[in-house]
């Protein structure tokens, strides 16, 4: 478990007042509401971290790629034969 996750931790048990240390069950509704928004806020920031990061890394294998040199070079199209009988003007 990262710092973050554990923090988030314990604020989500100290609103309901049950961490041992750090509990402070809040009477007010609308602070309690704003707290438990905070609380998902940031659990859910987390999430989108991840996320980005994930983006973030496929991007540079992607570059890394495009830096490579290709093995070969694409074969030249072949040239077809045109008959005087084919041409129309």
């Amino acid at each position: 478990m990262n710092p973050t996750q554990q923090l988030l931790r314990q604020a989500a048990k100290g609103l309901e007042g049950k961490h041992p240390l750090h509990g402070f069950p809040v009477d007010n509704a609308t602070d309690m509401g704003a707290a438990h928004a905070l609380v998902a806020l940031a659990t859910e920031q987390q999430t989108t971290n991840a996320h980005l990061a994930s983006i973030a890394d496929s991007l540079a294998r992607i570059a890394d790629a495009m830096k490579q040199p290709t093995l070969s070079p694409e074969p030249k199209p072949k040239r077809r034969l045109w008959l005087r009988a084919r041409r129309t003007a």
